[in-house]
């Protein structure tokens, strides 16, 4: 699988290749219309165009610098294409451990072209005057002549400016995703990016004299066309030639699932892109120098990019405005020199003097926002994000519990299930709840969620995908018949032992059930992944109006909206492999994954490839700077594409049977793009005692221990996983790791917050934070090797009269899923009068009923918000100097952490105890009972009317 992800980007390449080749040759019959269609061409002034070859030596306009190379040698055109094909390799090993690369290397590409202009450039003269030389000639004047004939000063220019785009390109705050010293060789990755740039320029230069020599338009887009051809045909023959090294087929059948209409698609709109954009260079360097367009667009990219530093100021991403004002100034200075030395009259249509002013008019906006954005803010966000979810705690309680009789509840239902009367022997629930006290009978938002898709598909469908989820691996099955549950007996005790608690659940109210079976999925997994398109067509039949007049209409209407499987989807099969049991591969996974997202969403439009910084945009949606403000939005993963590098889940190969149909398949637990039907499930091995330290008693700390993911770690999992990226947060942090932390300072008389850049390193100091990975039973392979190497393994004490580490000795619990589902010990935590810190993307059954900052405290999956979290509550008096000041001022916040732990402890005892989940399933099963049935319209609980 490795090897595969290795050749996926050869094949990729090969295929951009080809349709920018294509692109260019077609369009060479329309080169009439482009620039230069007649020959060589240098735009002098707003005079007219005049070929180079025919100026006349006393020409006024000699003292431009004829852009004119010299005549390029018989091996650049093979040289090019083997180069081509050499930074292709390059760009793959240099994608493939992003993580590493140094941020900023790929703009001193105008540095190098500056450096072959300074070596090898040609300076036209100043202009002959049939005047003698003045003696008097001023200082002003000649250092005015020096700049404009010296290419020294022209290369100081350039590098002034790169200077400050460089410095700009490391405002970035990076990304959690690590760099492994271990595993990894970031020295090595630093030269190949420096040694892609100085392909990069020597590719630039050589294509340039080539193609300046052309003598028209057309025979240049042969040319560049050819060039690409033949870097395309190098770049397949080593793509198979790789292949047959691995001693692997050149087109498998994993290869040939990978080409699907989605990646076609992506190919053929980037291939057109990029060769628009290779003819629109080519077209533009060829009538100035390789310099002049790097250098705009270098200046470009980084005002812009330092520009946008400015306007967040004040925010965790940009915490001080010396960086980016220094760099604002240093891309200015830099570039107005590099305009007057390189005698460019306009940049991109703009006169240079125009520009010039436009750029001391930008400093100074620059400034001016600066000094508005860059202040402190009142306010913590945790005080009111606490107190607000306290309020919404208690309104979500009243309108959970609305009913108090009956009719109310009928009246209830029909207004949250889109007019639908309520299932037969919803009577019979009813009293079930009052009889168990039920603190909550009218919130069931999840169950309608999971259920609703189903009321799209005829009856008959659903059964008929009843017994084909029956027959699938894995799968335990619950059968009610004539009141009476039983299973079919798995062969694993483990299995058996979940399926003897769910029978014994559902006999408690089992008489009341009609006849019926439940696929329950018995792995961690969630199995059923079905396309958006597919599920709108769902959700738009099952929520259309039905005709109470005419049943028998509804009964044929049943049959219409059929799902028509998503064609994308249907190419990518589950691989079975005899050693390794069905997989689907990791980038497949995300492929499949982007096509459950809405259209329009940051995720279908691709799964974010830079790893390296961090997505910002991604954590807008759901946060208020780095903090979690609404939890449940930060649980769809279909605005924050980054997630798919951040989680185990998501870095894994996919190793079990992953369906894009509906199936009705019940499940633990799920994702939010995930289809399987959430069930309460018995969790084998949880211990469920009574915890009776009292918070005061516990240790001041954050805790978190577990094994190691070592049975099946992917490259992307070492660095990306959430366990790893935890214990490396806190405990393996290199030198340069920075993040954000937000510290309470006096000003005047008034405590205010702002944030600041902290070393890691020097963050973890301040707080006791113990993560760490517990050593397995047994470490033979490479990868269990690799993170005790990296991470190193907490041993069991020696002394068996010594108590280890637990969990609920501390007052903060770290809560991360697994690689399958979500963290088994959450309820434990809940109950152990500590302050679950929970970090998931898993929903379960009683997810919709916890509330953040009241009943746990959200930490986003990226980690950013740990330090500035753990600081509202521990605060930071008497825990030494941050950033090199005493920060006595930030007291601690423990009353709100004691309140979140005998919240969360209360509300468990209340509403997740084992009677809400008898109630909760007995109303599930009165669900799923009425919806497979074919009078399923008319099969409703109706009060008889008063009176």
């Amino acid at each position: 699988m490795a090897a595969d992800e290795r050749n996926r980007p050869r094949l990729s390449a090969f295929l951009l290749l080809l349709i920018s080749a294509a692109l260019a040759f077609s369009a060479s019959f329309f080169s009439k219309r482009l620039l230069g269609n007649d020959g060589r061409f240098a735009l002098i002034g707003r005079r007219s165009l005049t070929k180079i070859r025919e100026v006349d030596s006393g020409a006024p306009f000699k003292s431009f610098r004829s852009s004119l190379p010299q005549r390029p040698r018989r091996f650049y055109l093979p040289c090019i294409v083997i180069l081509i094909v050499i930074r292709l390799e390059i760009l793959q090993e240099v994608v493939y451990d992003f993580q590493c690369t140094a941020q900023g290397v790929e703009v001193f590409l105008p540095v190098f072209l500056a450096g072959y202009e300074l070596m090898f450039g040609k300076r036209a003269p100043l202009p002959i005057s049939d005047e003698p030389e003045d003696p008097w000639i001023t200082i002003r004047e000649e250092f005015t002549q020096w700049v404009k004939t010296s290419q020294l000063w022209l290369f100081s220019s350039v590098l002034v400016f790169t200077i400050g785009v460089y410095q700009s390109a490391g405002l970035a705050y990076g990304s959690s995703y690590f760099c492994s010293p271990v595993l990894d060789e970031p020295r090595w990755i630093v030269v190949l990016q420096w040694a892609g740039v100085s392909l990069d320029a020597v590719v630039l230069v050589m294509s340039w004299r080539v193609l300046s020599w052309a003598k028209t338009t057309k025979s240049r887009l042969h040319i560049l066309s050819g060039i690409l051809a033949i870097s395309c045909l190098g770049s397949g023959v080593l793509w198979i030639g790789t292949r047959i090294a691995q001693q692997g087929p050149i087109l498998d059948r994993q290869a040939v699932q990978y080409v699907d209409p989605l990646y076609m698609f992506d190919i053929l709109s980037t291939g057109l892109v990029l060769g628009v954009l290779l003819i629109a260079a080519m077209l533009w360097i060829v009538e100035s120098v390789p310099l002049e367009p790097t250098s705009i667009i270098a200046y470009i990219g980084g005002t812009a990019s330092t520009v946008r530093q400015v306007f967040l100021l004040g925010t965790y991403q940009q915490t001080s405005a010396g960086p980016p004002l220094v760099a604002l100034f240093t891309i200015m200075g830099g570039f107005s020199i590099f305009a007057y030395a390189n005698n460019m009259r306009s940049v991109v249509y703009i006169r240079r003097g125009f520009l010039v002013l436009l750029m001391v008019v930008l400093l100074i906006a620059a400034l001016i926002t600066s000094a508005v954005r860059n202040r402190p803010v009142q306010h913590h966000p945790l005080d009111e994000f606490i107190y607000k979810n306290r309020v919404e705690s208690d309104r979500w309680l009243r309108h959970a519990s609305v009913s108090t009789t009956l009719r109310t509840a009928v009246e209830e239902y029909k207004e949250r299930h889109h007019g639908r009367d309520p299932p037969a022997r919803f009577d019979r629930w009813f009293d079930f709840s009052r009889q168990r006290n039920a603190a909550i009978v009218d919130m069931y938002d999840q169950m309608e969620k999971d259920i609703l898709p189903f009321w799209g598909m005829s009856p008959q469908k659903v059964r008929e995908a009843i017994e084909k989820a029956k027959g699938l691996p894995d799968i335990g099955v619950v059968t009610i018949i004539r009141g009476k549950a039983s299973h079919n007996e798995p062969a694993d005790p483990s299995h058996q032992m979940i399926l003897d608690d769910m029978v014994s659940i559902i006999s408690t109210f089992s008489e009341h059930l009609p006849e019926m079976s439940i696929p329950i999925n018995l792995n961690e997994r969630p199995r059923v992944l079905v396309p958006q398109s597919d599920i709108h067509r769902l959700m738009q039949a099952a929520t259309a109006p039905k005709s109470k007049f005419l049943p028998m209409m509804n009964k044929r209407d049943k049959g219409k909206p059929e799902v028509v499987e998503d064609q994308a989807a249907s190419n990518i099969e589950v691989r079975s492999d005899s050693e390794k049991g069905s997989y689907v591969s990791v980038e497949d996974f995300h492929h499949l994954q982007s096509l459950a997202c809405p259209p329009g969403s940051k995720t279908r439009a691709g799964v974010s490839w830079n790893a390296r910084d961090l997505c910002a945009s991604c954590a807008d949606p759901h946060a208020q700077g780095v903090f979690v403000r609404s939890w449940r939005k930060a649980l769809d993963p279909c605005h924050q594409p980054d997630v798919f590098h951040l989680h185990d889940f998501y870095t894994m190969p996919y190793r079990s049977e992953l369906h894009q149909e509906l199936l009705p398949i019940f499940s633990r637990s799920k994702t939010d793009i995930f289809n399987d039907i959430i069930i309460p499930l018995l969790r084998p091995n949880v211990k469920h005692e009574q915890e009776t330290t009292t918070f005061d008693d516990k240790t001041n700390a954050l805790f978190w221990q577990d094994e190691p993911l070592t049975e099946i770690m992917t490259h992307q999992s070492f660095h990306g996983g959430q366990r790893s990226r935890l214990v490396y947060l806190t405990n393996n942090a290199s030198a340069t790791d920075e993040g954000p932390l937000l510290i309470g300072s006096n000003y005047g008389k008034d405590l205010k917050f702002a944030y600041e850049m902290v070393k890691t390193s020097e963050a973890n100091d301040l707080f006791t934070i113990k993560t760490s990975f517990t050593a397995p039973e047994t470490c033979k392979d490479q990868a269990c090797w690799m993170a005790q190497k990296q991470f190193g393994f907490v041993e069991p004490p020696n002394d068996p009269e010594e108590k280890p580490d637990v969990a609920v000795d501390h007052r903060y619990v770290m809560l991360l899923d697994g690689p399958d589902g979500p963290p088994p010990n959450l309820l434990a935590a809940l109950r152990s009068n500590g302050v679950p810190f929970l970090s998931s993307i898993f929903r379960e059954w009683y997810t919709e009923r916890l509330m953040p900052w009241t009943h746990f405290v959200p930490v986003d999956l990226r980690f950013h918000d740990l330090h500035s979290t753990l600081a509202y509550f521990v605060g930071l008096k008497d825990r030494g100097r941050v950033n090199g000041r005493e920060r006595d001022t930030m007291a601690d916040r423990t009353e709100d952490a004691r309140w979140i732990a005998e919240q969360g402890r209360k509300w468990a005892e209340k509403v997740i105890r084992r009677e809400d989940i008898e109630i909760y399933l007995f109303r599930l099963l009165l669900e799923w009972g009425r919806l497979i049935q074919d009078d399923r319209d008319n099969m409703g609980f109706v009060l008889l009317k008063q009176g």
